[in-house]
């Protein structure tokens, strides 16, 4: 099967960082141990295995990873959850413009802001002052700034108060490789 989603990651400017293709996984493919309720019907979950060709404005590196990227419309972050094989190693939450997502392609806007939590829920807030720095040269507008700042909060409250329920239980810590496998196949 072919990788049927394109993933487009673009800076505040417009300009094409990077690009990738993707699985797409359907709502009702359970990837191991996150809870079925959780995933609704409007997150694009996509499955990029090890070694997918990740195409960034610097080159292209393959992927080291197993990796399970979560989007949903309207949503001002995304995740990228990344596995040694199947086990979950760690995620990253982007605070992002709200995807743009179109049939069986998505393009967003890295705000350059990012949180990596560790399967406990240990968490760092990443590049705080790459993003201060980009806000300025790039100049966000205070629409743009205001509601970056506000889903990082929203992100790090989530974190603090549990991993069971709500936005980290799409994250399993567990991944089923033979049924995203079969996803894959088919």
């Amino acid at each position: 099967m072919q990788r049927d989603f394109r993933v487009e990651c673009h800076s505040y400017d417009k300009l094409l960082r990077g690009s990738w293709r993707a699985y797409s996984i359907q709502p009702q493919v359970q990837l191991g141990t996150e809870l079925s309720s959780a995933v609704t019907d409007d997150c694009v979950r996509l499955w990029l295995p090890a070694g997918t060709p990740m195409n960034w404005a610097s080159g292209t590196r393959d992927l080291r990873n197993n990796c399970v990227q979560f989007y949903w419309p309207g949503r001002w972050f995304m995740l990228s959850a990344f596995y040694n094989q199947d086990v979950l190693i760690h995620t990253y939450a982007n605070i992002i413009q709200p995807a743009h997502i179109v049939l069986n392609q998505l393009s967003y806007v890295d705000l350059d802001l990012s949180i990596l939590f560790e399967p406990d829920l240990n968490y760092e807030v990443l590049t705080q002052a790459e993003f201060e720095h980009m806000s300025a040269v790039l100049e966000y507008d205070e629409t743009t700034r205001v509601s970056a700042l506000m889903a990082l909060q929203t992100v790090t409250s989530l974190i603090q108060r549990s991993s069971s329920t709500g936005l980290f239980a799409v994250v399993p810590h567990r991944l089923d490789l033979t049924n995203l496998h079969t996803v894959v196949a088919s």
